[in-house]
């Protein structure tokens, strides 16, 4: 192989790697941009929420405030209901699981 032809093969590759360096920088540079913006904008909403409970709610000075807790109630009601539904489901399935186990020691 002549010298030339190396020294050609080399440049290729020296180019190909640094290509393939720059594009890997431009993609942790993309992502930690969008990090950037995705931490401001947790921020801002985080702001936005403070601002929210620091006013004056509108049910403390009005005729709904009984509706609202009613509601919180009934969706609070309704929550534990699921959970003691969920609660009983699994307490039905450890029995079978005990069963299913013997008969497999069993065999």
């Amino acid at each position: 192989m002549k010298n030339s032809t190396k020294i050609k093969a080399t440049l290729l590759l020296t180019s190909l790697a640094c290509a393939a360096g720059a594009t890997a920088a431009l993609v942790l540079l993309q992502k930690k941009r969008e990090e950037e913006v995705y931490h401001e904008a947790e921020l801002k909403a985080m702001d936005e929420l403070e601002q929210m409970m620091r006013e004056e709610s509108d049910c403390a000075s009005c005729a709904c405030a009984e509706e609202c807790a009613a509601v919180d109630d009934a969706y609070q009601d309704s929550f534990d209901e699921r959970a003691s539904e969920a609660d009983e489901e699994t307490a039905e399935e450890k029995p079978k699981e005990k069963a299913s186990e013997e008969a497999a020691t069993e065999e």
